[in-house]
């Protein structure tokens, strides 16, 4: 086992079999800016819309463009739309398939893109699409130099300002926990009486008990920019709970 490492939460990611309909809801609740669109989803027949919604974490809604994708067939399952991705930064990938390997999980993609090495790990074995990327500096995002991104930053919402916490529901949360630190290489996790969680920086994955058999992603905690009247409020995006803290 590595020492310990760190890990950065960068982007959370919905998808949804209606693509327009979820964009103009996450748009319209969370007061996106137009966004941009991932250049590479497209080849794998993958609607995308990307936004900031902080300096360095987005939001992104994608939907498959064929019938019989993947990712098409998984959301009829679940009701048409959901939470699925969790893009993370990684100084390094190195073990990271091994250690995978050792806890029975599987590698859903591992490729290189945008000059980066990246391992997906499959949702089936850690509840989410859950993407390492090996990025450096750590200060520094995919985006930063995507004329598009920076557009979009430029008129980024001014609703809320960064992600503070993701809920993932596990049959088994402090397993499940493990399992992402150990693969990871990051310290063990904080245990706590209804399920467990890990640091990614100054934000945080929250492991909890499944409710109604549903796993994977069930809720999201943004930062309002409206201290004052903007807290406590809650919404849905992609049949996901949506928190303004």
């Amino acid at each position: 086992m590595t020492a310990p490492s760190w890990a950065e939460l960068r982007q959370v990611g919905f998808a949804a079999l209606d693509h327009a309909a979820a964009v103009r809801a996450a748009t319209d609740l969370l007061g996106l800016s137009p966004g941009f669109g991932d250049p590479l989803l497209a080849e794998l027949n993958l609607a995308d819309f990307t936004a900031p919604i902080g300096p360095d974490t987005y939001v992104e809604v994608l939907a498959p463009t064929v019938p019989e994708h993947s990712v098409a067939r998984w959301l009829r399952r679940v009701g048409g739309a959901s939470g699925w991705v969790l893009a993370t930064q990684v100084p390094s990938l190195d073990g990271v398939t091994e250690r995978a390997a050792e806890r029975g999980v599987r590698i859903a993609v591992q490729t290189h893109a945008m000059g980066h090495d990246i391992v997906q790990l499959h949702p089936l074995d850690v509840g989410v699409l859950l993407e390492l990327d090996e990025f450096l500096p750590r200060g520094a995002w995919f985006w930063d130099d995507v004329e598009a991104a920076q557009a979009a930053y430029a008129s980024r919402s001014a609703k809320v300002d960064d992600i503070v916490a993701v809920d993932v529901a596990a049959a088994d949360p402090a397993a499940m926990a493990e399992t992402w630190a150990a693969i990871i290489g990051l310290e063990p996790p904080a245990r706590a009486a209804d399920g467990a969680a890990i640091a990614f920086g100054s934000r945080t994955i929250r492991f909890v008990a499944a409710a109604g058999g549903r796993t994977g992603i069930v809720a999201v905690d943004l930062h309002v920019t409206d201290r004052e009247h903007g807290t406590g409020r809650t919404g849905e995006l992609c049949n996901t709970l949506i928190r303004f803290v």
